[in-house]
């Protein structure tokens, strides 16, 4: 290996060990061990490694056709600590920007949504309902009239025809029948 592949292999180091701090940042923002149990820890973090292993594994074959020496394991170390004492608060901050900045597009977005879609769609639903009511409304007090026209001359008819206690009997059914839906289904505002 030459010199000039050591120092590649080197800066490639340093600026992984940088990657793998941003990223353990990111991992525990999301994943934080007090919020999730231990087995979705355990296979999120042997995940997590396994990617970061690769990772380094990818970069080190592309710089240097993957020759390990202990000199890389110190550049991966500089690399993290660098991060950690120099960039990690600021790293932090604008992760907690772009986070918000993300939620309030979604926020928006849902919003949009609403308004566009749901809350016309629901007012058109009320719209609909009431409609479909003043039809019923309509076509009941249509029938009423209609029954009406019916009973009144074969009341004339049946006083006429029938014994004076079946009449009785009639109009007590009638004023129950009234009754029943006068209070119930016929409501007038």
């Amino acid at each position: 290996m030459t010199l000039t592949e050591q120092f590649a292999t080197m800066i490639a180091m340093t600026a992984v060990g940088g990657w793998i701090g941003c990223a353990l940042t990111i991992y525990q923002r999301f994943f934080h061990p007090k919020k999730r149990r231990q087995v979705f820890l355990l296979l999120t973090d042997t995940l997590f490694w396994a990617v970061q292993g690769l990772v380094v594994f990818l970069v080190l074959l592309y710089v240097n056709q993957g020759e390990v020496r202990f000199y890389i394991f110190l550049a991966l170390a500089l690399g993290f600590s660098a991060y950690k004492a120099l960039f990690e608060t600021i790293f932090k901050k604008g992760l907690e920007g772009v986070i918000r900045s993300v939620l309030f597009v979604m926020r928006l977005i849902r919003q949009a949504i609403a308004f566009s879609f749901i809350y016309p769609a629901l007012v058109l639903l009320k719209l609909l309902y009431r409609l479909g009511k003043m039809i019923g409304r309509f076509l009941l007090a249509l029938l009423l009239v209609l029954l009406k026209l019916i009973y009144v001359p074969l009341r004339w008819g049946f006083k006429r025809l029938l014994p004076t206690e079946w009449i009785l009997k009639i109009k007590a059914f009638g004023r129950a029948f009234k009754a029943f839906f006068a209070r119930g289904w016929i409501k007038r505002k």
